[in-house]
């Protein structure tokens, strides 16, 4: 499992794929028997993975903080980290995901107004320690690491963010509502992962190079000198 320095817990693409396709397929299986907890872990899970939102953020989103209308795509996070509120901008996928799920929601008789939470759970509100249970419930599915958890999906959200934006670091501030840019430089941190790509990038260099040379070199041949016998004149008698 690829860490940093302070334990940056992060799914790798294999990881992340594969909890996202079996969240995914349970839920669209649980839409034909209507059953609404893997409806909803499916969503909750695919907005902690696409908005790098903390847990606690995730549980009080309200309907109305999903911006999804036309040139619309983002979240307001309200009441974050230090009281701060922050718009958190999503890709079409999580907003097209989030208005199927608040529909899903509506044509239930569910509570859509602006004010209502947007996570729900069988009693009531989704609090953060809900948030955790449905996730670690997922990932054990799938047999992934026991030390992962919901701020493994923020620590995932902003590792491939970093990556994917060129390495700017002030994108992955905004989006996370860091205070200090210091703290989101964890993220540029070199991983495992990032040297084993390398590794292989220069071993597929050396391949290529060594596929371009077709003939072994050799040495060029030698011409042997050439032996010449010269007449030499018998000495004048005395």
């Amino acid at each position: 499992m690829p860490t940093t320095q302070r334990e940056i817990r992060y799914l790798t693409t294999e990881e992340l794929t594969r909890l996202r396709r079996f969240a995914e397929a349970r839920a669209t299986q649980a839409v034909t028997t209507d059953s609404v907890t893997a409806v909803r872990s499916w969503s909750l899970l695919d907005t902690l993975l696409s908005s790098g939102l903390r847990a606690s953020e995730v549980a009080a989103l309200r309907v109305g903080d999903c911006l999804l209308g036309y040139g619309q795509s983002s979240l307001i996070v309200q009441n974050g980290k230090g009281g701060k509120r922050r718009e958190v901008f999503i890709a079409e996928d999580l907003k097209r995901h989030l208005k199927a799920f608040i529909t899903w929601k509506r044509d239930r008789g569910e509570d859509v107004a602006d004010t209502a939470p947007l996570f729900t759970g069988q009693r009531g509100p989704l609090t953060r320690n809900g948030v955790w249970r449905l996730v670690k419930c997922l990932m054990a599915a799938v047999g992934l690491d026991p030390r992962y958890a919901t701020h493994s999906c923020r620590h995932t959200y902003a590792t491939h963010l970093y990556r994917a934006s060129g390495g700017d670091l002030e994108v992955v501030q905004e989006q996370l509502g860091h205070a200090n840019i210091k703290t989101t430089t964890i993220y540029a941190k070199v991983t495992k992962e990032d040297k084993l790509k390398a590794a292989n990038a220069l071993a597929k260099t050396y391949q290529a190079a060594h596929q371009k040379q077709t003939t072994p070199a050799r040495w060029p041949k030698r011409t042997p000198p050439t032996m010449q016998c010269t007449a030499v004149s018998s000495p004048p008698y005395a």
